[in-house]
């Protein structure tokens, strides 16, 4: 929330500071426009003998001439002010965007790294059910012969207590 706020005053502050820039090239125009008229008028002048120009004429005409120049001097300023203002901006968003691709950068990192523990994990793991899986093979192959070996153990014990019955039968009688 605070950096919306935040962009959003800059981008407010940048736009009214062009949109004052422009009325004031604006403005210096009007005026130069102006100047160039009165400059006009100057040159049409004749107030000399003979229908001359005097020397108050020139004077006044090169006078209107450096005020043209001038507005010229300020117009070209004010571009100049703007152009430097633009490549500022410019500036600012090319290292806005630098940044954010850094910071892309750095999390693109810390997934590839995540992504590896995780198949370092998943490799423990697998590793982990292999011993499982052949220890639970042994424990059935150990449980499997405990189970033959009891099973030959009972029958060999009933078929023994069975003889030993009818021995013991044959000699009783």
């Amino acid at each position: 929330m605070k950096n919306t706020t935040f962009f959003l005053l800059i981008f407010f502050l940048v736009l009214g500071n062009k949109l004052f820039a422009q009325d004031n090239i604006k403005q210096l125009l009007e005026e130069r426009e102006t100047l160039q008229q009165e400059y006009k008028k100057t040159e049409s002048l004749s107030t000399g003998l003979f229908g001359n120009r005097s020397k108050d004429d020139m004077e006044t005409s090169i006078q209107k001439l450096e005020e043209l120049i001038a507005k010229d001097n300020q117009i070209l300023a004010e571009y100049e002010h703007l152009k430097a203002n633009s490549q500022a901006e410019f500036t600012e968003k090319y290292n806005e965007l630098i940044q954010q691709v850094n910071d892309l950068s750095q999390k693109n990192q810390e997934l590839l790294e995540l992504t590896e523990k995780h198949k370092g994990f998943s490799k423990e793991n697998h590793a982990m059910i292999e011993e499982i899986e052949k220890n639970q093979g042994l424990a059935i192959a150990l449980l499997g012969v405990s189970v033959l070996l009891a099973i030959i153990y009972i029958s060999k014990y009933f078929s023994l207590k069975a003889k030993y019955k009818k021995l013991e039968r044959e000699i009783l009688k």
